[in-house]
């Protein structure tokens, strides 16, 4: 299985991918931060899937970024219920 590891903001990402019934790829994120996991927010109803492996994994560290920098450093829970806080 093909992933990523990265630390970014306080926190311990791998990314790896999944492949769909229909032969796309999609990322599958975990995050943990002081060695716990953490749950990042799913704000998008449907995740897009891509068409290899590369793709999907590029677009999940991306992705994790872009969650930890908005909802992980408290900028913007307009997307979310604003439980997110605590558990970051």
């Amino acid at each position: 299985m093909q992933s990523e590891s990265f630390s970014f903001a306080g926190y311990d990402v791998t990314v790896t991918t999944e492949q769909t019934q229909t032969g796309d790829w999609t990322p599958r994120i975990q995050a943990s931060r002081d060695s716990r996991a953490v749950q990042l927010p799913n704000v998008e109803t449907t995740g897009p899937n891509w068409a290899t492996r590369d793709e999907a994994l590029r677009a999940g560290v991306e992705q994790a970024r872009r969650l930890i920098d908005r909802y992980g450093r408290e900028h913007d829970d307009q997307h979310t219920d604003g439980s997110t806080k605590q558990r970051f």
